[in-house]
């Protein structure tokens, strides 16, 4: 019997490939299935993930054209054959005890999806690692309770970037045949916020979820081409079809009313966008960001989002900024930001 499918999307990943299969190999859960997704690579990783479904039983790999990640991972899904299904991205790694510790609170709970924590560490040493989890005063919820403590804050509780879901899909297993449902609901179109797609569907559909506090067995690796410094000229595009989708998912699962918070999170992203947008840039001319800012600003999306908001949590600086950006304040957004990062 297989207890627990690992799906690891591959991307030309030699660099990094080995580091996360030696760790996924060595897990003390035995009745283990690992499915490699050669997502159309084209470097050293595509030979490797057929060596190592020649060297190991329980390794299966799939070669498909490139798709981008959300295709890659449900084309690995619809693969598995274990009772639940885990993920793995390929520069990450993971602590041996991970899939038979989630696996034994799944089952001791009989729940639907069971989460942990994860790590973020960074490449170029700069940064300080730290931990993430989904704050919740509980660690068992059924489908009550789902609704009264975690669906009315789920996305965001009225504060800034207030989301108590986690979304990584890396930080769970899930029921096989609640992945399977919902991998239709998951467009592969989306670039930012793949993994919040596929959480919002489980924990929408879940009729019990255990949350394993203060357990941090995945190691969220930061390399130094993710970090990129690289103003996204796509991003506003970007994070529209992620808002579009998400709406989509609340009305057609109809469990509960999120449009208000995913509208939110929208917001707040926006905001980051435009500060950050400052930053990237910061050797771009006034008249270069004024530009950027007014493509933002003016956006009916962003429009609507400014007038529909609701975060009675924000701070007044938060506030401030949001009127600048409301009431066209271009060089008061620009002063701000090259004050705070100076």
């Amino acid at each position: 019997m297989i207890k627990v499918s690992v799906v690891i999307p591959v991307y030309n990943m030699e660099k990094y490939l080995e580091r996360c299969m030696n760790s996924v190999l060595a897990q003390t859960l035995k009745e283990l299935e690992i499915i490699l997704v050669d997502d159309g690579g084209s470097d050293g990783s595509v030979a490797m993930c057929d060596k190592y479904a020649k060297e190991h039983d329980n390794v299966k790999v799939l070669h498909k054209k490139n798709g981008g990640l959300t295709s890659a991972w449900k084309a690995g899904s619809e693969l598995a054959e274990g009772n639940y299904i885990g993920y793995v991205d390929s520069d990450d790694f993971i602590e041996p005890n991970m899939y038979e510790k989630l696996y034994e609170e799944a089952e001791k709970e009989n729940a639907d999806i069971a989460c942990c924590g994860l790590r973020h560490i960074y490449e170029s040493g700069d940064h300080e690692e730290w931990n993430e989890q989904m704050e919740f005063p509980e660690q068992v919820f059924t489908v009550d309770t789902l609704k009264e403590q975690v669906f009315p804050v789920l996305i965001n509780d009225g504060s800034f970037m207030g989301r108590h879901l986690q979304p990584n899909r890396v930080t769970k297993i899930v029921k096989r045949e609640l992945v399977v449902k919902n991998l239709s609901m998951c467009d592969d179109r989306v670039s930012i916020g793949e993994d919040f797609q596929f959480s919002l569907c489980m924990f929408l559909d879940a009729k019990k979820v255990v949350i394993v506090k203060d357990f941090y067995p995945y190691y969220y690796y930061m390399n130094n081409s993710s970090m990129t410094m690289k103003y996204d000229e796509k991003y506003m595009k970007k994070i529209k079809i992620m808002k579009e989708n998400l709406c989509r998912i609340s009305d057609e699962k109809a469990a509960y009313d999120l449009k208000p918070q995913i509208l939110n999170d929208f917001l707040c992203l926006t905001v980051l966008h435009v500060k950050g947008g400052i930053y990237k840039k910061k050797n771009a001319p006034y008249k270069e960001h004024k530009g950027d800012m007014k493509k933002v600003c003016t956006d009916p999306a962003v429009v609507e989002a400014m007038k529909n908001y609701c975060m009675p949590g924000l701070s007044v600086a938060e506030k401030l900024f949001i009127f600048f950006m409301k009431h066209h304040m271009y060089f008061a957004i620009y002063m701000a930001v090259r004050i705070y990062f100076r």
